[in-house]
């Protein structure tokens, strides 16, 4: 995709946009990140949207240092907004590992407490998964996400919110970014929660399920994972396995009161074999602990962590909000019944977040992982990344 071509479009968007809006009503200005601009009724907003994630990392196992490198994880353009009050927008390029790919390019019809959205977006699936990269306690997500290969595709879904109760259903069919064949599989997907609160915190309670057929005259599927740093390699491996589908299923629990939280997921992954084959199952899952030494508590909206709200900025003269974690984590992806020995891989993290203010913050994760079967069997792998953080 042409880089000049996705930045003038942008552009020109939001100036068609904020043009509009100056015409149509008195312009008001909020800063969110970023300048919003919106009618005085509420009924047209723009603003543009982006982050930029730098990494620098080490990665060491039994032969020693194999990666000491840097990379831009994620480093996104987009804008978002809202047309005649309910209905809302949002388009977001992702120009990072020199790629230029669409992320969110979405057309939502808001009506309380339902909502209808179409377009690229990720599937209902997991609370890890469905928060935002920006507000992660640790820099990569839980394994089972990526092994799983939990993503982004192109669908319509139904949400409903309210009373503590969230429930979104859709049905997906290939990607933005290209790939698949001419006659594409479905995805069929669906996630649930309840989140009861408490005084001083609340409780989040939730599952999803998905079935992702494959493409025609694709009779295959793989799952296979990095230990917790996007720059490592890949220990554990199911090589292609005979399937035409897969089914996954998921539960979530997690809970804060005041600064500490803690979060569990657990999922199950069944390859559906070929007739007369054999299905393979495999599972992974994580729990964690993270806690606020500055007071401050982790944002919670709609079924997902979201946004810290730093009590004393940085650039106020404070000291920021600091937060302290820890992370158990497990991907097992052998199942010796159906003759499969990807591996098991056991990764024990720790990490350490600076939120210089709501929108910037500095991380810093440790992980010692070990391998238990498969290709590299015995292996133990040791990571250190850093990670600069700004959104808008």
């Amino acid at each position: 995709m042409n880089t000049k071509i996705i930045i003038a479009t942008l552009g020109t968007s939001a100036l068609l946009a904020s043009t509009s809006i100056s015409q149509a009503q008195d312009l008001n200005v909020n800063w969110k990140g970023a300048p919003e601009f919106s009618s005085a009724d509420g009924n047209y907003k723009i603003k543009l949207r982006g982050r930029i994630l730098a990494d620098w990392g080490t990665v060491s196992d039994n032969n020693g240092k194999v990666v000491d490198a840097t990379e831009f994880r994620a480093a996104r353009l987009g804008v978002e907004g809202v047309v005649m009050k309910d209905i809302k927008y949002k388009f977001e390029i992702d120009f990072a590992g020199n790629n230029t790919n669409i992320s969110d390019a979405t057309i939502e019809w808001a009506l309380k407490p339902v909502s209808v959205v179409v377009g690229h977006f990720k599937t209902p699936t997991s609370l890890e998964e469905q928060t935002s990269g920006r507000y992660t306690t640790f820099m990569e997500r839980a394994s089972f996400t990526d092994a799983f290969s939990f993503s982004r595709q192109i669908g319509i879904a139904a949400s409903y919110s309210q009373n503590d109760i969230t429930f979104q259903a859709g049905v997906f069919q290939g990607n933005a970014n290209g790939g698949g064949g001419t006659v594409q599989g479905r995805t069929y997907a669906s996630r649930v929660t309840f989140t009861p609160k408490l005084k001083g915190g609340f409780i989040h309670v939730g599952a999803s399920a998905f079935h992702r057929e494959n493409d025609q005259g694709d009779l295959t599927v793989r799952y296979r994972q990095r230990v917790p740093s996007h720059l490592s390699g890949r220990y554990v491996n199911t090589d292609n396995i005979d399937a035409d589908s897969d089914t996954f299923y998921g539960v979530e629990l997690a809970g804060v009161m005041g600064p500490l939280s803690v979060q569990g997921e657990w999922g199950w992954m069944k390859s559906n074999g070929l007739t007369g084959g054999t299905d393979a199952k495999f599972n992974g899952g994580y729990i964690d602990v993270s806690y606020f030494i500055t007071g401050e508590s982790r944002g919670y909206k709609n079924g997902a962590f979201d946004r810290v709200k730093v009590t004393n900025p940085v650039f106020e003269g404070g000291n920021g909000a600091w937060q302290v974690a820890a992370r158990f984590d497990v991907i097992d992806l052998t199942d010796t019944v159906a003759a499969v020995v990807g591996g098991k891989q056991t990764s024990y993290i720790v990490g350490v977040n600076w939120h210089l203010n709501n929108y910037s913050r500095f991380m810093a994760n440790y992980s010692k992982s070990d391998i238990n079967g498969g290709a590299f069997d015995n292996e133990s792998i040791n990571t250190f990344g850093l990670r600069f953080q700004v959104d808008w």
